[in-house]
């Protein structure tokens, strides 16, 4: 029983060459464990909250950039609306560019793992020290992309 081999909640058995033989461990970005304390891909779209936290992170460069800018520039700057511009191409161009090489490559989509418990949120404090001595270090992200 793969329950009973993998210690933690966040430790997994990744299926390798067909079969799920191998030690226990992280399992690879964009998977979580499941009950069964495997490995599985992340197949979920992310919820209203997620979207408006993505896009607060995707638009907090692009404010950066503006304040800065203007802070900069001085008030009667006539280049100060070309940099807005080029800021406003440069950050939505590094977006697009994001979603397109993640997985799933070349569309744009993610795919997201949702929250179940709050230790999802801290995984590296729940790894498991299964001898008391020796830490099994299982942290991962399991509230991808988030």
């Amino acid at each position: 029983m793969l329950n009973s081999t993998c210690p933690g909640l966040y430790c997994g058995k990744t299926l390798i060459n067909g079969s799920f033989d191998g030690e226990c461990g992280v399992c690879p970005r964009g998977e979580r464990t499941s009950m069964q304390k495997i490995c599985e891909k992340c197949t979920e779209s992310p919820e209203l909250y997620d979207w408006l936290y993505l896009g607060f992170m995707a638009m907090l460069p692009l404010v950066l950039h503006w304040f800065f800018i203007e802070w900069y520039s001085g008030k009667k700057s006539s280049s100060a609306l070309f940099q807005h511009i080029t800021a406003l191409f440069e950050c939505s161009a590094a977006a697009v560019l994001t979603l397109l090489v993640n997985d799933p490559v070349g569309l744009l989509s993610i795919r997201s793992c949702r929250v179940q418990m709050l230790s999802d949120w801290y995984t590296m404090l729940y790894n498991p020290s299964p001898d008391y001595v020796t830490t099994l270090h299982c942290t991962q992200e399991a509230v991808f992309p988030l």
